[in-house]
């Protein structure tokens, strides 16, 4: 199945200690890029967080948000600084040294510096947030793999109608260029015999070195290896595995394909309906782009 790169997922929880809540926003990129913003009490926990959400998203670029929102009786765990305190009241004194201030310092004066004061949680609330926390998480990446898997449906549709577009483009192709290599079969014979007319040469040998000229703008092996592309990218719609980068490699196989067939024709319209395709990779590469 392919699955986009773009998610969103959010999980609250209501605990003894708050309001535990988990944003998750994935969108594409080439590799996986992790962020992450959380408590304190959790800071310790962020690299097997990382290891979570790598081991089931795989690709793309993972933000992620939690907060915990306290309870009234997390007031209890408040607790003083008392190091930062004693630091600040020497700064304010050199200040007021410095400054030759007989103002003394007072307890308003240290107010001013908020993280004197801590919120800590005792360590058996820790192990039990904890354990809260990471099934939290499995619910909150389960939101977003349903929403990656969404996306990725909705590409897959548009992509099968680009290839079908591509298809009978390619369909197209042939059909002029079994027209098109013949007419030119014909003009580089008559061009040949006129040449060749008082040389007295076997016109088997005429037809023959015509057939050479006619087989330089034959772009039916080119039609094929596309059809055979094509075949093969319909095969990721139900593949299991990350396909994204394999996408962009047969696109671009695709490309080098209609790039040849451009160059060989000599018609008008096949290389109108050249274009057509290479607007349609174009389209498909795009979308191969959010695809894991």
């Amino acid at each position: 199945m392919i699955r986009s790169m773009t998610g969103f997922g959010k999980v609250e929880r209501q605990l003894k200690s708050g309001v535990l809540t988990i944003e998750v926003r994935s969108e594409n990129s080439r590799y996986f890029d992790f962020s992450i913003r959380c408590p304190e009490i959790f800071e310790a926990r962020e690299e097997e967080i990382k290891r979570r959400f790598s081991s089931r998203l795989l690709r793309g670029r993972v933000k992620v948000f939690i907060t915990m929102n306290g309870s009234q009786d997390e007031k209890q765990h408040i607790q003083l600084n008392r190091k930062l305190v004693d630091h600040y009241r020497t700064l304010l004194e050199e200040a007021n040294e410095s400054l030759g201030s007989p103002e003394a310092i007072t307890l308003s004066h240290l107010l001013n510096f908020t993280d004197i004061f801590e919120v800590k949680a005792p360590e058996n609330d820790a192990e039990a947030l904890q354990g809260e926390l990471f099934q939290a998480l499995e619910d909150v990446i389960a939101e977003v793999l349903k929403m990656q898997n969404a996306e990725g449906a909705h590409l897959a549709g548009e992509i099968k109608t680009h290839l079908d577009l591509i298809h009978d483009i390619t369909t197209q192709i042939q059909q002029i260029s079994v027209q098109n290599k013949q007419t030119y079969f014909e003009k580089v014979k008559e061009k040949l015999l006129l040449l060749t007319g008082d040389l007295n040469i076997d016109e088997s040998r005429i037809i023959q070195e015509a057939a050479l000229y006619s087989k330089k703008i034959d772009i039916t092996e080119e039609c094929e290896r596309l059809d055979s592309h094509i075949r093969q990218f319909r095969t990721y719609y139900d593949t299991p595995e990350p396909v994204g980068k394999r996408m962009t490699f047969l696109i671009q196989e695709m490309n080098r394909e209609v790039g040849t067939i451009g160059a060989k024709s000599e018609s008008a319209e096949v290389s109108h309906h050249v274009v057509e395709i290479k607007n349609e990779l174009e389209k498909i590469r795009e979308q191969a782009q959010n695809i894991i």
